[in-house]
């Protein structure tokens, strides 16, 4: 048996360096999973929100739509205006979910230093959504203090849920400036 213990030879800057890789392809994958969240909140706005697809399409045929098409073709247009918001809804969602898949999988490769080339659009990208999403924060706690709509429990899942968001994207940002500093020191 061999009484040599083992002795890594681990650095400070190259711990630190693992430890912000791991947390940029963890923020990565979140972003990931958070994207659903997204998609359920733009499901919940409009089949269940002040404006939902139901209204919007009863707005549309009051206006315009019943005095030209005529009762026995109403059910018709129904039909085609909810198949018209569903495939609208549809392809943003899947615009929304592309738009995070971008930026968590090349978190997710940055972290894991597996892509094959170095990528900082994600991080411009990255920025956006954490400004985005610090502007939904805002606009959501503005509305909690006016007290205008009863939906309590709701508006308080989409803080908790915004407020994530804009912590993982803020980690990613903070992860990848620390990991871009740390390899300048290692080298």
């Amino acid at each position: 048996m061999n009484t040599v213990l083992f002795e890594p030879q681990n650095e400070e800057i190259q711990i630190q360096l693992r430890r912000h890789q791991d947390a940029l392809a963890l923020s990565g994958g979140m972003v990931i999973v958070m994207s659903l969240w997204d998609i359920i909140k733009l499901f919940i706005t409009f089949f269940l929100g002040e404006e939902s697809i139901s209204k919007l399409i009863e707005i549309v045929m009051n206006q315009s739509g019943a005095d030209l098409i005529g009762t026995e073709y109403e059910q018709i247009v129904n039909i085609i205006l909810w198949i018209f918001f569903l495939l609208i809804l549809f392809l943003f969602s899947g615009i929304v979910f592309l738009y995070h898949l971008y930026i968590g999988l090349n978190a997710f490769r940055a972290g894991r230093s597996t892509a094959k080339k170095r990528n900082k659009f994600y991080l411009v990208v990255t920025l956006f959504s954490a400004l985005f999403t610090g502007v939904l924060i805002l606009s959501n706690i503005f509305n909690c203090i006016r007290k205008k709509d009863m939906s309590g429990n709701i508006d308080l899942a989409y803080f908790i849920m915004e407020v994530t968001a804009f912590i993982n994207y803020v980690s990613i940002l903070y992860s990848s400036n620390k990991i871009k500093s740390l390899k300048k020191q290692e080298a």
